[in-house]
């Protein structure tokens, strides 16, 4: 479409920004019939102009203007538009105004969280023995220390060796796991998990320590058990840092104090503490 297809008339109202060809013929002719009426009332004596005294509008703002050009802009385009037929939205007003700018964002890393940190609670003393009633008893040669579990009857039981479990609160708490130290009473032995040189399975032995609560996180995880409840009135025992590998007796009494893998049948993994906590 060319700017000779369209006429533009000024006006204040906003809905006449524009007319088309038809629109403007026809208001010609209508202004044509009423200037031919009003020759024809004109007195001989008075001139054929008559003057008139109007109060200038108001100059249009810039606004205005400017919507006035988007208006015509548009439709020397000839976009189509809806049934509604708006004739410009704010992407026509704000295009220009508004800046897109590119937002920087710097990468933020995922980072595990940290291991989980066992405080100590406290101490209480304990007698701990297999389901067969087997006692545990501390049995010292030279240097070596080792756990044994065996029948003790009368002045024997005085053998059964007292068992000082140090508990410790973890987060998140669970009632079912209750970390704990096991350290013989009267004495600086405490039960120790590791694996012996040559071999792949872990060992349970017996380790001096001046102080469990001096020592910290993972230096303390290989005398940790998780203490579980077993078959109702029972607990086991089973290693921290060798998760699935629980405390374990022999059938035979005399026989030193093991760590065997929880699926095992030939050992005794299921222990009465007196009293219990």
């Amino acid at each position: 479409m060319a700017m000779a297809d369209f006429s533009i008339e000024y006006s204040e109202d906003v809905g006449e920004f524009y007319i088309d060809d038809l629109s403007f013929k026809k208001k010609t002719q209508k202004t044509h019939i009423q200037l031919k009426l009003h020759k024809d009332c004109w007195s001989p004596f008075h001139s054929g102009v008559k003057s008139e005294i109007r109060k200038p509008g108001k100059p249009m703002s810039s606004l205005r203007k400017a919507i006035m050009l988007v208006v015509v802009v548009e439709k020397l385009k000839g976009k189509t538009r809806s049934e509604k037929q708006d004739f410009f939205g704010d992407d026509d007003l704000l295009n220009h105004i508004l800046v897109e700018e590119d937002i920087t964002c710097n990468e933020i890393g995922t980072y595990d969280a940290s291991k989980s940190q066992y405080r100590y609670n406290k101490t209480t003393v304990h007698v701990i023995r297999d389901h067969r009633q087997k006692c545990l008893a501390l049995q010292q040669f030279q240097e070596n220390a080792c756990l044994v579990a065996l029948f003790l009857q009368g002045q024997n039981i005085e053998s059964e060796a007292k068992i000082n479990v140090d508990s410790y609160v973890a987060q998140p708490f669970n009632i079912n796991k209750r970390p704990v130290t096991l350290g013989i009473a009267g004495s600086k032995f405490y039960l120790f998990c590791a694996v012996k040189q040559g071999t792949e399975d872990p060992d349970l032995s017996l380790k001096e320590v001046d102080n469990i609560k001096d020592i910290k996180d993972d230096d303390l995880l290989p005398f940790m058990f998780f203490k579980k409840p077993s078959n109702g009135v029972f607990n086991s025992f089973e290693s921290m840092a060798f998760p699935g590998y629980c405390i374990s007796t022999s059938q035979q009494e005399s026989n030193p104090v093991q760590l065997k893998p929880e699926e095992s049948q030939v050992f005794l993994q299921d222990f009465i503490v007196n009293p219990n906590f």
